[in-house]
């Protein structure tokens, strides 16, 4: 196989095809970085390699159309037939030197560090996705590979091998195509898809299940490739085709194989086979959350509007790791496109990829644009908004609206008006209901007592004095073991009954300045 091996790897730099392949790969690769990591300052590598990837279509197959295409039209090939070697040698042999020619551009495992020298870089995230580059070109030079094998025309080979690999990369499309739902026929399809796992690994995650479909899909092929040149060998010697029965049982009997591995594979819980790279572990559950759900008594469904295919990945993943926490808990997804009204028993509107939480009791909305946390920008050269998105919320909304569907009680916060108090910010008051606190905004001189049933009374930043009635009414919720929030605001006035609640809750004001040292 050495032999093979150094004779292939040294024939590809003799011609220019070696050469030319680097060069096309490097440059494309290098350019999107320019534009992606450099110039827009994105800190994702995979946003580079991700565009690159539909290079893959044209270069590989140009790289691998002569690797058995060319023997085989030369006569060449009657010497490998004959020689006193194993056909897994020959072509584990070229199939290695067609890898190494890929690899050698593996300059560009330096562009995540030189990005580390102007800010921060998720360095786990850019190496999974350069990862995932490697095993998406491995299993792409092994279909061209068998292809090649099939054929003594080295421009048939080259066209085969762009349509297999263009069907691979559009098969997620080409399925949910003919089914939205899936079913046996699409599944069967779905196995040849060879972009979604690849997109799975630029996600952020060391995803086991795409790591493991890209090493069998890769020995399937070139097992496929040994049987058919076995085949032709076996009939060289023998001047028949007996042997055709072993190779057709061979074959089932492998890819019956690789299906019972992927299969138990996907059985396998996704906190197995998923490992977070993100530098915000966004894929990872809190201990809050793990043990809320562990600790759920009560059945809760979560409705994800989107069918399963088509659901946002970060979304599903965090779906799929609550759901193996409990039995309590069920996730089930429900495509528009099949039942288009389903929502409206809960809510007037919804958008796709959100989720609706439901109990006995009562039911939540997650809308799908309050998932991802986002910053604007106002861009003064082109004159127009950008927003970029800064974090994922997912899983807090989540836990927060089984929390909401599942509690005997709301907790309910008054908040004072009537005595100069600021208002609250919609950041704030998004977090009272993110934390399924119901609150409302009260004078409370329009109230003979503060209710008992109140978890809180918040006064924020009163700037003129409570009446007398008002203080004692605070003063009898303190004194009924009541809680307050008291924000002392900024006013020359006496306060001598905002005093007096400050007093009996231990606090006093203080004169002078807080001096902020630090300009940031």
């Amino acid at each position: 196989m050495l032999a093979i091996y150094k004779r292939e790897l040294k024939s590809y730099f003799q011609s220019f095809i070696g050469f030319l392949f680097i060069a096309v790969t490097l440059f494309f690769v290098s350019l999107y970085y320019i534009v992606y990591n450099l110039m827009s300052g994105y800190p994702y590598f995979s946003y580079a390699i991700a565009n690159v990837v539909i290079l893959f279509l044209i270069a590989i197959p140009v790289l691998c159309m002569r690797v058995l295409s060319e023997e085989r039209k030369n006569k060449t090939d009657q010497l490998i037939l004959t020689a006193p070697i194993s056909v897994g040698d020959i072509v584990m042999g070229k199939f290695l030197a067609l890898l190494t020619v890929f690899a050698i551009p593996a300059i560009i495992c330096l562009y995540p560090l030189s990005m580390s020298l102007f800010g921060s870089v998720p360095m786990g995230q850019n190496y999974i996705a350069i990862l995932g580059f490697f095993l998406y070109g491995m299993a792409s030079i092994a279909t061209c590979v068998f292809i090649s094998s099939l054929t003594e025309s080295v421009v048939i080979a080259a066209v085969l091998s762009f349509i297999a690999m263009f069907v691979g990369y559009m098969m997620s499309g080409i399925t949910s195509m003919i089914s939205a739902t899936g079913n046996w026929f699409t599944k069967i399809l779905g196995c040849y898809d060879t972009y979604t796992p690849f997109s799975e690994l630029l996600n952020g995650t060391l995803n086991l299940k795409s790591v493991a479909y890209y090493f069998l899909l890769t020995a399937l092929l070139l097992f496929l490739t040994v049987q058919s040149i076995q085949k032709r060998r076996y009939s060289v010697s023998v001047k028949n085709f007996s042997f055709s029965a072993y190779s057709t049982v061979s074959v089932a009997l492998a890819a019956a194989a690789v299906i019972v591995v992927n299969l138990v594979i996907d059985e396998m819980p996704v906190s197995w086979t998923n490992i977070d790279m993100t530098s915000e572990k966004i894929y990872s559950l809190t201990d809050q959350t793990k043990e809320y759900v562990k600790g759920m008594q009560e059945d809760a469904v979560i409705y994800v509007i989107a069918a399963e295919d088509s659901c946002d990945t970060v979304v599903a993943q965090t779906l799929e790791r609550m759901d193996e926490l409990s039995d309590h808990l069920t996730v089930e997804y429900v495509d528009p496109s099949v039942n288009p009204r389903f929502y409206q028993q809960y809510t007037d509107s919804i958008s796709m990829n959100s989720l609706i939480v439901v109990s006995e009791k009562r039911n939540k909305v997650v809308l799908y644009s309050s998932v991802y946390e986002s910053d604007s920008s106002y861009d003064y050269y082109s004159g127009s908004y950008s927003s970029t998105t800064t974090g994922y919320d997912g899983e807090g909304l989540i836990l927060s609206a089984l929390a909401y569907v599942l509690s005997d009680d709301m907790p309910k916060l008054y908040l004072t008006q009537g005595h100069g108090e600021y208002d609250f910010s919609t950041t704030f008051l998004n977090g009272f209901q993110k934390e399924n606190i119901e609150y409302e905004t009260v004078n409370l001189m329009d109230l003979e007592e503060i209710p008992d049933n109140a978890a809180g009374v918040v006064v924020n930043g009163a700037t003129t004095d409570f009446s007398k009635d008002d203080t004692e009414k605070i003063l009898n919720y303190l004194k009924n073991g009541g809680k307050v929030i008291l924000v002392t605001g900024l006013t020359d006035e006496e306060t001598p009954n905002l005093d007096s609640i400050m007093d009996y809750m231990g606090l006093s004001v203080a004169d002078g300045i807080v001096l902020e040292g630090d300009t940031s």
